[in-house]
């Protein structure tokens, strides 16, 4: 066997260690910036309302003066008493630094799950920008380079009539272009049925139309309503019940012809064994803020071997979604057909005073409604502006401190 060269713990996989000259880089810092403004509207949907929106983006900076950027959950706390397992250490050993940063099992965790997913979406980006490569390339085969987006809105509006401005809004979207839609229902059963009746009405046959209930229901009731639902031909029903009902979920998977769709709050260990072995759900939407680009890595071939589709969920900011393209583009088709079922963007459009600001270049469809380039530039593709990241900084922490 030839001799690489290299230590294994710092060898990336699908790079060919034995041609590539790697840059002795080394972390000095880490710095979490918690960001947050208020919106002009408020916007409703199960659960709650939303005023305001927030995100979490981890800045890595490297000897070598290489900045890389991420967007997820990171554990501060934890970060901080482990900081030696991450301060001095090579970019290039991220995905034994992510293992290395699982967390503990106790009130409010998760175990297993990443401490610090946003800190090796931040890794990544470093790893392409020394080695003049985008993330999507690292991670493997791009299998695309452009990505179909559908809509994320028609949320509730305190001061409209739901069904009328629903209608209304989802008429404007496919008048702009686009041919797919998420709507958020989970109100009631009656006034989910009503709802998205009005909006298949307003749209249309022939655009795509999904609905996201965020937990709303028990089984039965959801089995009851899906019923009334089925004639509207959903694209998916995202999470009718509980994420861990699993029971529910294999009664509505039973009962209805709607395609099931969840994940997004959990990590991947846990969507491997309960969604993913199991087969529970048509589709899988994982958050790249709560696995992280290794975790993407590692569930990309999962669900391919397992026939899931993967449409992750995307709702932070131009830096998630950056990290959600480069991701997106490496996954395998699904199937050999010649027009086999393709991943998606989530392309969220309700009101974020700093999503798209942040950074320099702007990612949206090449035409309303059309695909999504995935950023060509190294690393996620996409250029931070500190000065804009510091407007909207409720607060920053810095390891070390």
């Amino acid at each position: 066997m030839k001799e690489l060269g290299v230590k294994p713990e710092t060898v990336v996989t699908g790079l060919r260690a034995q041609d590539i000259s790697y840059p002795q880089l080394r972390v000095v810092s880490v710095r979490i910036h918690q960001l947050s403004a208020r919106l002009r509207e408020p916007f409703g949907w199960s659960l709650n309302w939303t005023s305001t929106r927030s995100a979490t983006l981890v800045e890595v900076v490297t000897d070598a003066g290489i900045t890389g950027w991420g967007e997820g959950y990171c554990d501060v706390n934890l970060l901080a008493e482990r900081q030696e397992r991450i301060i001095g250490r090579s970019p290039f050993e991220v995905e034994a630094i992510y293992e290395e940063m699982r967390l503990p099992g106790g009130p409010q965790r998760r175990p297993g799950a990443c401490a610090t997913p946003g800190l090796d979406i931040a890794l990544w980006d470093v790893i392409g920008k020394a080695l003049g490569m985008s993330v999507s390339a690292l991670l493997g085969h791009q299998y695309r380079r452009h990505v179909l987006p559908y809509v994320t809105a028609l949320y509730r509006k305190e001061s409209a009539d739901l069904c009328r401005a629903l209608a209304e809004e989802a008429r404007a979207w496919v008048n702009a272009g686009y041919r797919a839609i998420k709507m958020k229902t989970g109100y009631s059963p009656e006034t989910d049925f009503r709802a998205v009746a009005a909006v298949r009405e307003a749209i249309g046959p022939d655009t795509a139309l999904a609905i996201d209930s965020n937990c709303a229901y028990d089984a039965g009731t959801a089995l009851q309503l899906g019923a009334r639902l089925e004639p509207f031909n959903l694209m998916w029903w995202e999470e009718p019940v509980l994420a861990e009902d699993l029971e529910g979920y294999s009664r509505l998977r039973q009962g209805l012809r709607i395609p099931l769709a969840a994940g997004e709050t959990h990590p991947v260990d846990w969507l491997v064994r309960n969604y993913v072995q199991t087969r529970l759900i048509d589709i899988l939407q994982p958050d790249l803020g709560n696995i992280g680009l290794t975790g993407a890595r590692l569930l990309t071939h999962l669900c391919h071997f397992n026939s899931i589709r993967l449409v992750p969920h995307n709702w932070g900011t131009a830096v998630h979604t950056a990290a959600v393209l480069q991701w997106l583009a490496t996954c395998p088709p699904l199937t050999p057909a010649l027009n086999p079922p393709e991943p998606m963007l989530e392309f969220d459009q309700t009101e974020h005073p700093f999503r798209d600001a942040i950074i320099s270049e702007k990612i949206c469809p090449e035409r309303p409604g059309g695909p999504v380039p995935v950023p060509p530039g190294p690393g996620l593709g996409i250029t931070v502006i500190p000065e804009v990241v510091a407007a909207f900084r409720a607060n920053l922490f810095e390891i070390p401190a």
